[in-house]
């Protein structure tokens, strides 16, 4: 867990983060653990995500940003052969998502 928090406890975590975030965090990195992926990189990527909503929206954006631009990346290139409008209507499309719908309506620096 250091590694993932940078010793500051979890418990250290913002009071808005609430407990459910941080349960779902704990998941996120035990299933990382569990699909041989918690690599150093990924939780440092993890813990810049975490840190970052301490130290500013702007900073917590551009991660935001970051993370959805690797995910449309991994959407288009394991969708490039469906049909037009199964890539468009899809769920796993990270285009359709809300919070990156929110996110493209926010200024950009």
């Amino acid at each position: 867990m250091k590694q993932i928090t940078g010793f500051t406890p979890i418990a250290a975590l913002p009071e808005s983060t609430g407990r459910s975030a941080k349960q779902r965090l704990l998941a996120t990195i035990e299933w990382l653990d569990d699909e041989d992926a918690a690599d150093t990189t990924n939780l440092k990527l993890l813990t810049a995500i975490v840190e970052s909503i301490l130290w500013s929206e702007e900073s917590y954006n551009r991660f935001l940003q970051c993370g959805f631009d690797a995910a449309i990346e991994l959407f288009d290139n394991s969708s490039q052969n469906w049909g037009f409008e199964q890539v468009i209507l899809s769920p796993h499309n990270p285009r359709n998502w809300l919070r990156y719908k929110r996110l493209e309506k926010t200024p950009h620096q």
